[in-house]
């Protein structure tokens, strides 16, 4: 019989589901963000802490100080531990404030000796309840550190802490198997002959069309004039978001003349090539990032002027975008709060979610994840101003998703605060994304990207990651992907890397005495060939592996 006979004759393809399966390892979803009566236990027991009391009033309970930083009322010292240069170290804590405001900020931090603080992380806490406070350090010396709690509160109250150490192998280990867990599905496949019997040996040829997790780059206009840098992306990437030109300045830079020349060019690349695109900006809350003709528009015509500017260009691009970033860096920025209203986001996620129901609407922010010096756009504070835009009258089926931009600037990142941010913003059941995810140059930009790119791809709730660097060619300076040749840097190589290890490109099986074969398998598209050696026949055909089912069989059976 002839192969393209076979092909489409006496194929069965079943699929089994068997559920959903809740996988956590150390990711923290208990760490609900709700204020709790009573405290849940300490991670690991308390870790290298050993703070690991039950509730009964003696609860450890600041005394009113000033903390070093300048920010805080009051300091508490939980323990002096020593760390170890190399290891990654997680934090955790219950904590409550009294006397004082209703709920207040209150912070970890790491204190050397040589007096400098290395901030952990923070959450929102309350009177009368126990609220979790998450956070992380990765030691950058071996050495004894004092471990602080500090709230502008009068009382920090405290029970149930951890902290618990992991080299950096146990935590790549971890990252592993998470991948695997969360990354990848089995798959069974059973081969029979037409009578019934299980065909042994039949040869399984796998390969894998398109992957299930987007991880893509940002791209920008040279793409429209430069066929090296066309080639160069299409080959690598099935994802992006424009740098700039969709951004409101470069669409109507000057007022009522709007110009979407260059946007629909790159958007017609990106479509030919099968690559999806999230669009960025609608809006950029920095008065800086204004096109120059808005920065002093009284507020009526300011109104005006934005909603011309949602409705052309949520409409346009309406069904050939898997998402809008509708308002940029509204934690950090308020330009349109101040001259509009507090509820200014939110209103225009109103529009856009009106005028585009199904489209995914993100909140997109940095330093959420990359700096814990930076108090403005804490994970607590990202998810505090999320929910408001989602409370907003009429925005209830607004599918929304959490957009972490990721611009890594220290020597070494903190990836266990990154973790600690992905587990509070994990909590809200949302698709997170890093966004523009990029690392400041040195001998470790590399690694440090690899580390981050890891942790991200890891995480159990992130679902998608762009990275904003590229050829040097295309004027990517800040981490440049290829040099003017487009050979890949060292840092193109990581991406190069990791692109061809999160897939599972071709791979091949054989059926045991039972016409049964298992393997481990990428979410993404497949395409299998089956063929025996014995007979003159074969079968292909097509399936997916999604991360909403637990278990799959595909059952194949041969004519002859």
């Amino acid at each position: 019989m002839k192969i393209a006979e076979a092909s489409v004759l006496l194929v069965t393809c079943i699929v089994l589901f068997s559920g959903h399966g809740v996988f956590s390892f150390s990711y923290d979803y208990s760490a609900t963000m709700e204020c709790l009566a009573a405290p849940k236990r300490a991670q690991y027991g308390g870790g290298m802490i050993g703070f690991n009391r039950r509730t009964n009033g003696s609860t450890l309970s600041s005394e009113l100080g000033v903390s070093n930083d300048g920010l805080h009322n009051t300091t508490l010292s939980l323990k002096t531990v020593k760390l170890e240069k190399g290891n990654l170290y997680t934090f955790s804590a219950w904590v409550q404030i009294s006397n004082g405001s209703e709920s207040e900020t209150v912070a970890v931090a790491f204190k050397a000796s040589n007096g400098e603080l290395v901030h952990g992380g923070e959450t929102m806490a309350k009177q009368g309840c126990w609220s979790l406070l998450k956070g992380g350090i990765v030691a950058e010396f071996t050495g004894v550190v004092e471990i602080l709690l500090m709230s502008k509160a009068m009382e920090i109250r405290v029970d149930n802490v951890s902290l618990q150490p992991f080299t950096a192998k146990e935590w790549r280990s971890h990252q592993d198997k998470s991948i695997d867990k969360v990354r990848k599905k089995k798959v069974s496949f059973k081969v029979t002959y037409a009578n019934g019997t299980a065909a042994d040996g039949a040869l399984i040829l796998i390969l894998q069309t398109k992957s299930g997790f987007p991880f893509g780059c940002g791209m920008n206009h040279y793409i429209v004039t430069d066929e090296a840098y066309r080639q160069w992306f299409a080959s690598r990437f099935k994802v992006t978001s424009f740098t700039n030109e969709m951004k409101w300045y470069s669409t109507e830079k000057t007022r009522g003349v709007e110009n979407y020349t260059v946007a629909d060019a790159m958007v017609n690349f990106a479509e030919q090539n099968g690559i999806s695109i999230r669009g960025h900006n609608v809006f950029w809350d920095n008065r800086v990032m204004q096109p120059k003709w808005v920065k002093d528009l009284p507020p009526a015509e300011l109104m005006n002027a934005a909603t011309r500017r949602l409705n052309s260009v949520v409409s346009r691009y309406a069904g050939r975008l898997i998402g809008w970033d509708v308002m940029n860096e509204n934690l950090h920025f308020r330009f349109f709060e101040d001259k509009l209203g507090e509820n200014a986001s939110s209103m225009f996620y109103s529009m856009a979610y009106h005028l585009d129901p199904s489209m995914t609407l993100f909140m997109n922010e940095y330093n959420t994840i990359e700096n814990s010096k930076d108090h403005t756009a804490t994970a607590c504070k990202y998810k505090e101003e999320l929910e408001k835009i989602l409370s907003f009258p009429g925005n209830a089926g607004l599918k929304a998703a959490i957009g972490l931009e990721g611009h890594f600037r220290d020597p070494k990142p903190n990836i266990a605060f990154m973790r600690s941010a992905l587990d509070i913003l994990g909590t809200m059941g949302l698709p997170i994304w890093l966004t523009e995810v990029d690392v400041g140059g040195g001998p470790d930009q590399a690694h440090n990207l690899e580390d981050i790119l890891r942790e991200g791809y890891s995480h159990p709730a992130v679902e998608g990651i762009i990275i904003f660097g590229g050829p040097i060619a295309a004027g990517f300076k800040c981490m440049t992907l290829a040099n003017y040749d487009f050979e890949p840097t060292p840092v193109g190589e990581v991406v190069d890397k990791l692109i061809n290890e999160w897939k599972s490109g071709r791979r091949q099986v054989r059926t045991d005495s039972r016409g049964m074969s298992e393997i481990l398998l990428f979410h993404g598209d497949y395409r299998v060939k089956v063929s025996h050696p014995l007979i003159n026949s074969s079968m292909s055909i097509n399936f997916k592996v999604t991360k909403e089912t637990e278990n799959i069989t595909v059952l194949l059976q041969f004519d002859a």
